[in-house]
């Protein structure tokens, strides 16, 4: 057996060492630098003229991925001075074509050649691709489940107003929303209700999963009559949270949370307008808040990685990041009976990623994909015969 995972991590060094990565998509693009030369300090100025060309080639290089006239390039404005502070990893050559001195103002041009495949994942990664990253992100956002228990002057509201109120607003910004009536004929529907009650999302999550839905956004809804009254009406007032997460792995990506009243003769009225107008604000800032996260090209996926040694997995690590241009970072969160659980971020999206895994020749052995959803994605190592 130890002989095996010898050879077996001999065989996975060697393929790291030597499969070269796929061809990059190169671009040359130039800048130009200029320095004062001060009491005959020229070495001085030639650095400072270099980078200064440096930076100007790599601007003309982000720049010519931002299309004018959007948010993309409002972001690159705001972040110009950060993004470019480098390193540039992107950069793959850089070649001084002229240095010229007119009285004591040294000039540089440089020509640099540009992955244009990283830069374009860089700048998404940090935020500056928004339009491209929401359009993307939009194409692959699953459909929503809304899970919302709602509590009326002390009595549960089985039918919750501010999950309609939820449903409808994710339908105007064009979610693909599970319908809530059909959701609550099923049985698990109460259970998961009760359990949310308690502050556990775990049968949520399953029943999102059951009806397809990888988000889910679940919360709580309360209205109750206040002490204030006008006019002869009677005050409600009403609070409603909301959180927005992933169903598979329970991860939560967002929150909000809103208050809201309405005076009214009728007790039944006047509590359902409150929580109407409360879900209604909640659900306008969760909204926001989502899509800001569509504006970067960052996505973290759960993967599981089964019959796997420890000697194999940091050697496996060192493949992905290499030949994967999509992953960034990989996180390991534990690893116990030849089963590793990593969180890795990547620039594409979970479903991206596995079809890429699974059509890997990683040379003596193959990952086998068992189970796929939205944020996870479960993996098994074989050998190859």
């Amino acid at each position: 057996m130890k002989k095996t995972i010898l050879v077996f991590s001999f065989t996975l060094m060697c393929i790291f060492l030597f499969e070269g990565k796929t061809p990059a998509k190169n671009t040359v693009f130039t800048g130009k630098g200029s320095a004062v030369v001060v009491g005959n300090d020229r070495l001085s100025a030639v650095k400072l003229a270099y980078q200064a060309a440096l930076k100007k080639a790599v601007s003309n290089a982000m720049e010519s991925l931002i299309q004018k006239g959007t948010k993309d390039e409002v972001n690159f404005k705001l972040k110009k001075a950060e993004l470019l502070q480098g390193p540039f990893e992107f950069v793959t050559e850089q070649k001084q074509i002229s240095n010229s001195m007119n009285g004591q103002l040294l000039t540089i041009m440089l020509r640099v050649t540009v992955d244009r495949n990283e830069l374009s994942r860089y700048l998404g990664h940090e935020g500056v691709l928004a339009t491209q990253s929401k359009k993307r992100k939009r194409r692959e956002f699953p459909s929503v489940m809304t899970l919302i228990t709602e509590e009326l002057n002390g009595q549960i509201n089985h039918n919750p107003y501010s999950a309609a109120v939820v449903n409808q607003a994710l339908l105007n910004k064009n979610f693909d929303v599970v319908d809530e009536k059909v959701v609550q004929k099923s049985i698990q529907h109460d259970q998961a209700v009760q359990a949310l009650l308690n502050n556990d999302p775990r049968a949520a999550q399953a029943l999102a999963l059951q009806y397809g839905s990888g988000m889910l956004i679940t919360g709580r809804a309360v209205a109750q009559q206040s002490a204030i009254q006008s006019g002869g009406l009677q005050a409600y007032g009403a609070n409603v949270t909301l959180q927005f997460l992933k169903a598979d792995t329970g991860r939560v990506m967002a929150t909000a949370s809103a208050d809201g009243s309405y005076p009214h003769i009728n007790m039944v009225i006047g509590s359902r307008k409150a929580v109407e107008d409360a879900a209604n604000k909640a659900v306008a800032d969760l909204i926001k808040k989502i899509e800001k996260g569509f504006e970067t090209s960052k996505e973290s996926v759960e993967v599981t990685l089964s019959n796997i040694t420890f000697p194999q997995l940091a050697i496996l690590k060192k493949i992905l990041i290499r030949d994967f241009n999509e992953i960034s970072y990989i996180k390991q969160r534990s690893f116990s009976g030849q089963i590793a659980k990593l969180d890795i971020q990547t620039d594409s999206s979970a479903i991206s990623l596995s079809e890429q895994i699974a059509l890997k020749d990683f040379g003596t052995f193959r990952l086998s994909v068992l189970n796929y959803s939205p944020g996870k994605i479960d993996l098994k190592l074989k050998m190859k015969q």
